[in-house]
């Protein structure tokens, strides 16, 4: 079957305009990967920054008389408590940056098939 010229050029044009949309996409993803890791060095950094400090609250308090000084005793718990709160809070955080990669990575291998799939019907 004949097509006309300008058809032609249409459907070659739509052709390389899809592959550049893929192109876009995949180094989108593969971004969005990049600062999920990211994050999740920096969040882990800051867990270990995080725990030597309840560390250093902790070792303050075994120093510290609660009968002789009630007021900086008191003062450390808090602080070691805060510290525990944030360190939960951090681990949650990487929970949740470890099950978006999960499901990006997830969401590529499906492409991936999804392609070779379309390749193989061609």
């Amino acid at each position: 079957m004949y097509m006309p010229l300008n058809e032609d050029e249409r459907m070659s044009k739509q052709a390389s305009e899809h592959e550049t949309l893929e192109e876009r996409l995949e180094k989108t993803r593969n971004e969005i990967m990049e600062t999920f890791k990211r994050r999740r060095e920096s969040e882990t950094e800051f867990l270990g920054v995080i725990r030597k400090q309840k560390d250093y609250w902790t070792g303050q308090l075994e120093g510290t008389d609660p009968k002789k000084n009630k007021e900086r005793y008191d003062e450390l718990k808090e602080k070691i408590k805060n510290e525990e709160i944030l360190i939960k809070q951090i681990k949650e955080e990487l929970v949740r940056i470890d099950e978006e990669l999960k499901q990006e990575e997830e969401h590529k291998r499906r492409e991936e098939e999804q392609k070779k799939m379309i390749k193989t019907q061609k």
